[in-house]
C-alpha cells in the first residue's frame, strides 16, 4: 500500500515569452508556493527556449528558492539550486505546412542546426500557450524534423516557427523545515536573447 499521495499539476511560472532589453534586465519571479503539512518534497520542470536567433553569449538562469517563514521573512529567501542556459547558436526554421495534433514529421525548408536528440521549442505565433517543447527523434533529407508520439499536442500552421537549442530543467525540492518555495527566471546582460518560459510542479504529500 502506498504511504504517499500526489497534489494536482500546477504552473510556478505560467508559460510565457520574455523580452530581455540591455537597458532592463528581464526577470520573472514565480508564485510563492506554501508548504503545508504532510508535504515531503516537490518536483519542478523548468523549459527554457530561445525565441531570437544568433550567438548566446549570455546564459540564463532560472533559481530555485527557499524561505524558512510561511509568511514575512521576505529577506531571507536563499537560492538552493540554479541552472543556467546553453550558449549555442540558436538558429529557427518556419513551418512549411499546417500540422494537425499527434503528427510527428513536422515540414521545413532546411534542417542546418538541428539535429537527432535536440530538444527543440515550437512556437504558436498566435497563442503562446499553443507553442512546446519537444525532442527530435531525428532530422531527413526531405527536410523534416521528426518528434517523437505521440507528436504536436496542439496543430501547428506554416506560421508557426521551430527554435533550436531548447532545454529542460528538472529539480527535486526536499520541503522538509521549508516555510515556502518559488523558482525566479533572470534573463541578463546587453547580449542576451529574448526567450520563452514554462515553470511546472508536482508535490508529493505523506498521509497526514
Amino acid at each position: 500500500m502506498a504511504d504517499f499521495t500526489q497534489a494536482p499539476l500546477d504552473d510556478n511560472i505560467t508559460h510565457q515569452e520574455v523580452t530581455h532589453s540591455a537597458v532592463v534586465l528581464a526577470s520573472v519571479v514565480g508564485t510563492e508556493e506554501v508548504v503545508t503539512s504532510g508535504e515531503m518534497w516537490t518536483t519542478i520542470h523548468m523549459h527554457h527556449a530561445f525565441i531570437e536567433a544568433g550567438a548566446n553569449t549570455n546564459p540564463q538562469s532560472f533559481f530555485v528558492q527557499t524561505n524558512l517563514a510561511a509568511t514575512g521573512n521576505d529577506e531571507n529567501w536563499v537560492t538552493v539550486a540554479q541552472f543556467s542556459t546553453t550558449t549555442n547558436t540558436v538558429v529557427t526554421e518556419d513551418m512549411t505546412a499546417t500540422e494537425a495534433a499527434g503528427v510527428t514529421e513536422l515540414a521545413i525548408a532546411s534542417s542546418t542546426g538541428f539535429a537527432n536528440g535536440d530538444y527543440i521549442y515550437i512556437r504558436d505565433t498566435t497563442t503562446v500557450a499553443d507553442s512546446e517543447w519537444q525532442q527530435i527523434a531525428f532530422v531527413t533529407a526531405t527536410p523534416t524534423i521528426n518528434i517523437h508520439t505521440p507528436g504536436l499536442e496542439t496543430g501547428k500552421d506554416s506560421a508557426d516557427e521551430i527554435w533550436s537549442d531548447a532545454e529542460t530543467f528538472t529539480y527535486r525540492l526536499d520541503l522538509s523545515g521549508v516555510g515556502r518555495w518559488r523558482v525566479v527566471y533572470m534573463n541578463q546582460g546587453a547580449a542576451a536573447m529574448n526567450t520563452a518560459i514554462w515553470v511546472r510542479f508536482i508535490t508529493t504529500t505523506d498521509f497526514v
